[in-house]
């Protein structure tokens, strides 16, 4: 029985090894996209460790949107920042889960629960970007970023996801 067991952890394990660490899903609603972030990385300790001491945790997703290459560049309709955030109140026992576009809320909730906290920062609520109209055939680039921080050189440094690109499907 044992050696099931075994068997079974392993194979438990090698499935979340094939998965990318950043799954991105984007469809075409109407005249926007709606887009939804996965990320299957493991996120580091200081930020596990830190959600239930009171301070604001986050997980920045960075999205690009860019229309087929014309000659030498990708020309970029659209960039921003979504970011997951989670605090808990020691005073209510909650946790307060946002999530921002641009630095304005498109959604919250609170919750009890410290695994629904993580959750919400692991894989945020869909949502939607409203665009310009294009003819063009469109990609979503995008990538996590869990923290970031400076050295003594003059570029900062960042830790998370590498850019993930999928094309956008649908007709514009």
């Amino acid at each position: 029985m044992r050696s099931l067991g075994s068997i079974a952890i392993s194979l438990a394990l090698a499935a979340t090894a094939t998965l990318p660490p950043l799954e991105v899903h984007v469809r075409r609603v109407g005249g926007a996209l709606e887009v939804r972030l996965v990320l299957n990385a493991k996120l580091p300790e200081p930020i596990t460790g830190a959600l239930p001491s009171g301070a604001q945790v986050n997980v920045n997703y960075q999205l690009r949107v860019r229309r087929r290459r014309a000659v030498l560049w990708d020309p970029r309709v659209w960039r921003g920042e979504a970011v997951s955030s989670v605090v808990f109140d020691p005073v209510t026992g909650r946790y307060r889960c946002e999530l921002l576009l641009n630095d304005v809320i498109v959604e919250s909730r609170e919750t009890e629960s410290a695994a629904t906290a993580l959750l919400w920062l692991r894989s945020p609520p869909a949502f939607r970007l409203l665009l310009p109209r294009t003819r063009h055939a469109l990609r979503l680039s995008a990538r996590a970023v869990f923290a970031t921080g400076g050295t003594w050189l003059v570029f900062p440094t960042a830790k998370g996801t590498s850019w993930i690109t999928v094309p956008v499907e649908g007709p514009p």
